[in-house]
């Protein structure tokens, strides 16, 4: 019974199908030409890596206008912000926030973060980022992310900051005490150049 059904379903017409019609051959020519290339050997030597380089800037540190919400109408796209931040961060102090004793936080230049002690502690690499509160209309606000090295959250990042700019100064937003912030130019780093 299986084989008289396989051999029904697999015959030559099969049941209900029409042979295909035959057409004439086209007389087209081919749509594509066949080029040659011969490689030639370049005297370009291969890019090498350039270090980074960066304005060292000893002055008080001064935020951009141009990033400044409350000035500018037309909104930058994202990386243009993310970059003057940092820019404005790279080489300032800010007490720390987060900090019970008071001590100061050290943005340096290279994503280096320091401690008042020179010490690198329990995160690094710090960077600008996109902050939840940002938003199209009111943009504002950033991150600074850091990577946690030591102690039990190593391997995480962490938004140590998220920083506002409101009124012609910077604000704290994501601390127990939010409020103005005073960003200074730090030696500490300046000295590390």
């Amino acid at each position: 019974m299986v084989a008289a059904m396989l051999v029904v379903g697999c015959g030559g017409d099969g049941l209900g199908t029409a042979s295909k019609p035959d057409l004439p051959p086209t007389s087209a020519p081919p749509s594509f030409v066949r080029i040659t290339v011969t490689p030639i050997p370049t005297s370009t030597a291969t890019p090498t890596p350039t270090p980074q380089i960066f304005e060292i800037n000893a002055g008080p540190p001064v935020f951009p206008m141009e990033l400044d919400p409350e000035i500018v109408e037309e909104r930058p796209e994202d990386e243009v912000i993310f970059e003057g931040w940092t820019k404005f961060l790279t080489n300032t102090m800010m007490v720390n926030p987060n900090a019970e004793d008071g001590s100061s936080v050290h943005f340096c230049a290279n994503n280096l973060i320091l401690d008042d002690q020179g010490e690198i502690g329990n995160v690094a690499d710090w960077r600008v980022a996109q902050s939840p509160a940002i938003s199209f209309l009111d943009w504002g606000a950033i991150a600074v992310q850091v990577d946690i090295i030591g102690g039990r959250w190593a391997g995480r990042e962490w938004d140590m900051l998220t920083l506002v700019r409101r009124m012609g100064k910077v604000f704290v937003t994501n601390n127990p005490q939010p409020g103005e912030i005073i960003i200074e130019r730090s030696e500490l780093c300046l000295a590390r150049l």
